[in-house]
């Protein structure tokens, strides 16, 4: 049921963003809330305490972001505290920055491999995706000691598993079925 009414938030903003073509001014203040907000456990802490008030919560992202965010931005911020809805700040703005990249064609990528990748890799990986794809790629690479080596692939919904721990699954399931 949050994920619906966060939805209709994002929604919301992102209508009024086309509306007013102001797409990525929108984007980019939204970014920056959200990467704020998640990386500020406090800020997070604070913004989620049921004993402080809706007021004391919105002056605290006044004081902020005041001279950051827009009056449309700030009026969503405020529409969401007072209707007690701000545990799923993050899920809405989430929600909206999606809705952005799908309405501009971008995808993310999530690449998981056993050891960090240079910055040439990604750029390899990126540029390979983009040939198939045809569409601007966003990378998000992790590390999983756990893969033991290769990588694990998933965009778009699709996963491409090319790690050593899927071929020696693969082995042990076909030594387990002969």
């Amino acid at each position: 049921m949050s994920k619906l009414i966060s939805k209709r938030y994002a929604i919301a903003l992102f209508e009024l963003a086309k509306e007013t073509d102001k797409i990525d001014l929108f984007n980019s203040q939204i970014e920056l809330i959200y990467n704020s907000i998640k990386a500020d456990k406090e800020f997070l802490a604070v913004l989620n305490h049921p004993r402080i008030s809706s007021g004391e919560k919105f002056n605290l992202f006044q004081n902020i972001y005041q001279n950051n965010i827009s009056e449309e931005i700030l009026g969503l911020i405020s529409i969401v505290i007072k209707k007690n809805r701000e545990t799923e700040m993050l899920e809405i703005l989430e929600i909206f920055l999606e809705l952005v990249r799908d309405y501009k064609g971008i995808i993310t990528a999530y690449i998981y491999s056993a050891k960090a990748l240079n910055e040439e890799q990604i750029n390899n990986i990126k540029q390979s995706l983009y040939k198939n794809l045809n569409k601007e790629i966003i990378i998000k690479a992790s590390v999983k000691p756990e893969l033991i080596g290769g990588l694990v692939i998933n965009v778009d919904g699709k996963v491409i598993d090319n790690s050593i721990k899927k071929s020696l699954e693969d082995i042990k399931k076909s030594l387990i079925n002969s």
